[in-house]
């Protein structure tokens, strides 16, 4: 493929991708992405990971698989709560579960900030946002699961929560992701779940 058409194809790539794609090596592919960087075709979000802020398709969600790289995750927490209207309140960061290390990361697109979860709770919940760019985004119901599981956690992360929409919220859906928690842990998670619903 040449590079136009890698470019009309792809908002958010990798150096690897292009290099591969194009049939370039990746020390040449790194200097020309440079370069075009510097000319603000594209921008650099981190190392090896670009976006194209002008492409038809480009979302900042849809940078997330490429910044997960080899790990599980999904975007969730209060950005899936607002994505699906459960809360009005946007979140400064976009929040990613993860089973790679927990951190932030600053870019010119905006703070990813990654919570590492167990890949055991990895298992359900979570959809492919099929639009111009594909991502995985966590349910409703489930990103209100992940929340409270790390507001009952060390630190307590998320203690105090927005107002939701309990409407938009599947009490079944929810009943059976919290399942996957152990007794004590649920039953904390419920506690604060009474306070909400």
């Amino acid at each position: 493929m040449n590079e136009n058409d890698f470019f009309l194809k792809n908002s958010v790539f990798t150096t690897r991708e292009f290099s591969f794609t194009t049939a370039t090596s990746l020390d040449v592919s790194a200097r020309k992405l440079n370069r075009l960087a510097q000319n603000k075709k594209i921008i650099r979000i981190t190392r090896g990971v670009w976006i194209q802020p002008n492409h038809p398709y480009y979302s900042p969600y849809s940078a997330v698989p490429k910044l997960l790289g080899n790990e599980q995750g999904y975007i969730s927490f209060l950005t899936s709560l607002h994505r699906h209207g459960v809360i009005s309140q946007i979140p400064e960061t976009i929040q990613i579960a993860t089973t790679g290390h927990g951190r932030i990361l600053k870019s010119p697109i905006g703070t990813f900030e990654f919570f590492k979860i167990k890949p055991s709770l990895m298992r359900s919940g979570i959809e492919v946002f099929s639009g111009k760019s594909d991502y995985n985004l966590a349910t409703a119901e489930k990103a209100l699961c992940d929340t409270l599981y790390l507001s009952t956690r060390k630190g307590k992360r998320f203690y105090i929560l927005p107002e939701i929409e309990k409407d938009l919220i599947k009490l079944k859906d929810l009943k059976q992701l919290l399942k996957a928690f152990s007794p004590k842990l649920r039953i904390a998670m419920e506690k604060k779940l009474s306070h909400l619903l």
